[in-house]
């Protein structure tokens, strides 16, 4: 592929010009750009571009900016390929923290430099994990926008991310699971708590179960599935690997427990059929897995 460089006129800097191929009429097609600086940097910029041609990672200008990219990701290929749970996390990325960042630049532009510093602003408020979360989600935005042919290379990959802290687990101690139960006897949330003190399954693993999935005579819970609800919307998920689709042992003591909850909501008529859930409102729907006021009230008291 061949290319040249010019001086303009206006001494505004040089013109570089490569070959890209040719148009459907058979004339031929160009990229020109300017480089204002000396006429080394015009060089090495212009080798740079021939480069791309040679290794057929060259993409033509884009007046795309950031926002429309990240928009167009998430429309195009989040919505189709990843869960509900997924796109709603992106989205919320982009829009808390990329867009009003980035997203007034054109893709094009966009450079690591610029990046960097983003991640360097977000890191006075927000943890490095959660700044390199941001990462992620435009480092797969761009990978995105790079296989769409919108830009040649990914800018995300010159970039130098904060490690992610090393983090601890807090359990609670048998005397605090004492108080915790005791504090939460009168809440409709209890034999949720209950259960999740006695299994140790998930809070969406929890909620997600039918009383199918319960086998109270052979003391084993069946998890086969997750709960997500968000905007208004449920769903119900696989497990993501297979170590997290697993039987579970329950207590004798559990299981008397709920065959007493089972009991105590069939007499209040709520739905208790193989496929209704265990831990559904008083018509059966599902909780809402964020954190209900009663259960903050609970972990306040203790």
């Amino acid at each position: 592929m061949k290319g040249n460089i010019r001086k303009r006129g206006d001494n505004q800097g040089w013109q570089l010009t490569i070959y890209t191929g040719r148009k459907p009429d058979g004339t031929p097609k160009r990229h020109y750009e300017t480089v204002r600086g000396s006429e080394a940097e015009a060089q090495r910029r212009l080798r740079e571009l021939l480069t791309t041609m040679d290794k057929g990672t060259y993409a033509p200008p884009t007046k795309h900016t950031v926002e429309e990219i990240l928009k167009q990701w998430l429309e195009g290929y989040c919505k189709t390929n990843c869960s509900m749970r997924t796109c709603d996390g992106y989205e919320g990325v982009a829009k808390l923290h990329l867009i009003p960042s980035l997203g007034h630049i054109l893709l094009k532009d966009l450079q690591p430099r610029t990046i960097q510093s983003c991640y360097g602003n977000l890191c006075q408020s927000l943890s490095n994990r959660s700044v390199l979360h941001v990462h992620r989600v435009l480092s797969q935005a761009l990978k995105w926008a790079v296989r769409q042919n919108y830009i040649g290379r990914n800018p995300c990959e010159l970039v130098d991310v904060p490690r992610a802290e090393k983090t601890t687990m807090n359990t609670l101690s048998a005397f605090e699971v004492g108080i915790l139960l005791e504090s939460a006897q009168d809440s409709y949330y209890y034999p949720v708590i209950y259960t999740a003190v006695s299994t140790g399954l998930r809070r969406n693993e929890l909620l997600a179960l039918r009383w199918r999935d319960l086998d109270l005579d052979l003391l084993s819970i069946s998890v086969s599935r997750t709960l997500y609800k968000g905007r208004g919307r449920v769903e119900f998920k696989e497990p993501k690997t297979k170590y997290s689709r697993r039987r579970v042992a329950m207590t004798p003591k559990l299981a008397l427990f709920l065959k007493g909850y089972k009991t105590e909501r069939e007499w209040m008529s709520m739905p208790v059929a193989l496929d209704d859930l265990v831990f559904g409102d008083v018509d059966g729907e599902p909780l809402d897995p964020s954190i209900p006021k009663d259960f903050i009230i609970v972990f306040k008291s203790l």
